[in-house]
């Protein structure tokens, strides 16, 4: 794919690089918006599924209750006796006071909730006191053995109810019930059951009442049984029953989307939580805005690239096209013919630029052919001082400077004295005057580096420098000692049985020259990796300063470039007890030169 890239003409690499690096910020924003769209759509749609829930849910909640507080007036409000008949049984026909409190208690409950149609009432031993019926045709209706749940319901436990549907042979009518045990509330026992019952197509109509198509309402009991559904579509959607968190009345509604988000589904709970009201809410609308945004935004997506892929075209004959000219002329060049030169407009863009430098080039090359052997000796001028000028050191040593005044201010000394031995690093590494240094600045600035290093190591770094007082002032090269220090410690630091490093720095004169050693006692290295690294530092490269790295072989290099073959440095190990890096330079005093 590459190669076939590689070998299409200029104006086909334009339009293509145009095209696919507009592409891709063009289809991650493409995606941003359609995700960003449809986030919003759903947190709309989350948002009105939250308020009908919250509607629904305290609509049938304040139903269901009705319930529960007609069935608890037994503790009081004139309804004492029914209590202590429900507590204690008796014969209720017998005592005509007993008896108009019941029918009171009937009409009482009847008003509260004009849908009941036959209300039971069984005492503490599960024995049948009394019932009554809206009119005569549920008369027949009773909790018989083979009614679903007939011995649960007369058995809840303390503040549980119990509610299902079932179809009633008697009356020929689905049926819902509704069933409480009323407890002692101080001991918590039993006292009795009240039964509620109520048409199925009335709890139908007041349901749909508060819904909205195609919203599908699921209410289950506390076993997991619906008793109510306005729909089987989205049966595999709803969970069953599950214990809420108690006190129930901090569990807030849920709300949460299926696996592949088509429908949003809330859960809530009625009736002190015996009751689960599930409402599926279909994302149809959704899913159409869904792929209404998809559409828009494939559509801009595919007009943009379009417009971008004309334009570049457009841009054929004010780039290519001088590219193409300018290829020619240079073949000419190339062929030998240095007279040629491109016709210049006066314009201020990049190409017109490009032919101006043409022409100068073609004027100029005959100098620079009989200029080479001075070029090569700039050239490896320009090697050295660019391994010392590579950043501006103003804006590194004043930023140091200002973090050690800091430190100062915090009473953290340690700090300062740090970022005043880096900042006198870069400033001598990075010095933009004479190449030129002394050992003595050299062993400052690898004073410096040693510091910095001791912070870091502790004791474990132990060094010594010894150096003939006479032989401080004379002149060497930049960036001799600190590299082969810095090597030493990376490569024997902590790569033996000991535990502290030591380095031993020295300089003496021999003759005409400076030898400078530096030792450790590290691991030394391996006969055959130390006879590897000696002929690696013996050859020749044209690459050396082609990276930032200033290692061993490339401060030999430099020796070697500035004083001769001669100078340079050797390497001495013995593997197991340690090594010494020996550099030679000429004996030069500060202010004369070597020759």
């Amino acid at each position: 794919m590459l190669k076939l890239f590689l070998n299409r003409s200029i104006k086909t690499k334009i339009v293509w690089i145009s095209v696919v690096v507009s592409l891709i910020p063009l289809i991650l924003l493409a995606f941003l918006f359609y995700q960003t769209s449809t986030s919003l759509l759903e947190k709309t749609m989350v948002r009105n599924a939250e308020q009908n829930t919250a509607y629904l849910t305290d609509n049938l909640d304040k139903y269901f209750s009705r319930f529960t507080v007609s069935a608890l007036q037994v503790y009081g409000g004139g309804f004492e006796s029914i209590y202590d008949i429900m507590r204690n049984g008796g014969d209720i026909n017998s005592d005509y006071t007993r008896r108009e409190t019941l029918k009171n208690y009937f009409r009482l409950m009847q008003s509260q909730n004009d849908d009941i149609v036959k209300i039971i009432i069984y005492g503490k031993s599960n024995v049948l006191l009394d019932s009554f019926s809206r009119n005569s045709q549920f008369d027949p209706i009773q909790l018989e053995k083979d009614t679903p749940h007939a011995n649960e319901i007369k058995n809840l436990p303390f503040q549980h109810t119990l509610m299902f549907t079932y179809n009633e042979q008697s009356v020929n009518k689905s049926l819902f019930v509704y069933g409480i045990t009323v407890y002692d509330i101080y001991f918590r026992d039993k006292i009795g059951t009240v039964l509620f019952y109520i048409q199925t197509k009335d709890i139908q109509k007041m349901i749909e009442k508060y819904n909205r198509s195609p919203n599908v309402i699921v209410l289950q009991n506390s076993q997991s049984e619906r008793f109510y559904q306005t729909s089987d579509a989205y049966d595999e959607a709803i969970m069953g029953y599950s214990v809420p968190y108690f006190p129930i009345n901090q569990v807030k509604p849920e709300m949460s989307f299926n696996s592949h988000r088509t429908q949003l589904i809330s859960k809530a709970y009625l009736d002190h939580g015996n009751i689960q009201l599930n409402i599926v809410y279909p994302s149809t609308e959704l899913n159409k805005n869904r792929k209404y945004i998809l559409n828009i935004t494939l559509v801009i997506l595919f007009v943009v690239i379009l417009f971008i892929y004309l334009f570049s075209l457009l841009s054929h004959q004010y780039i290519t096209k001088p590219i193409q000219l300018l290829g020619k002329t240079m073949k000419a060049v190339r062929n030998g013919n240095f007279s040629i030169t491109l016709k210049v407009n006066n314009w201020q863009d990049d190409l017109s630029e490009l032919s101006r430098n043409f022409n100068f080039m073609t004027h100029k090359i005959s100098d620079l052919i009989e200029s080479e052997y001075e070029t090569k000796l700039r050239n490896k001028e320009a090697q050295i001082i660019a391994l010392q000028t590579q950043i501006n050191p103003h804006f590194l040593y004043n930023t140091l400077q200002t973090i050690g005044g800091r430190a100062v201010l915090n009473g953290d000394y340690e700090i300062h004295e740090m970022c005043s031995a880096l900042g006198d690093m870069f400033r001598y590494s990075f010095y933009e005057g004479n190449k030129e240094s002394t050992l003595g600045l050299e062993l400052l600035h690898v004073n410096n580096y040693l510091y910095i290093q001791k912070i870091r190591f502790e004791e474990f770094l132990q060094t010594e420098i010894q150096v003939d007082e006479e032989l401080v002032d004379s002149q060497m090269i930049r960036f001799v000692l600190q590299p082969i220090i810095e090597n030493a410690i990376i490569h024997a630091l902590g790569k033996t049985d000991k535990t502290q490093l030591h380095i031993i720095v020295t300089a003496k004169r021999d003759e005409s020259n400076i030898i400078i050693s530096v030792s450790d006692d590290g691991p030394g290295i391996e006969p055959q990796h130390l006879g590897e690294l000696m002929t690696i530092l013996d050859q020749k490269t044209l690459s050396v300063f082609s990276g930032i790295s200033i290692g061993l072989k490339n401060v030999h290099e430099r020796l070697r470039m500035v004083y001769g073959a001669e100078y340079g440095i050797s390497i001495k190990s013995s593997f197991g007890q340690g090594t010494t890096v020996f550099i030679t330079i000429p004996y030069v005093k500060r202010g004369t030169e070597h020759v």
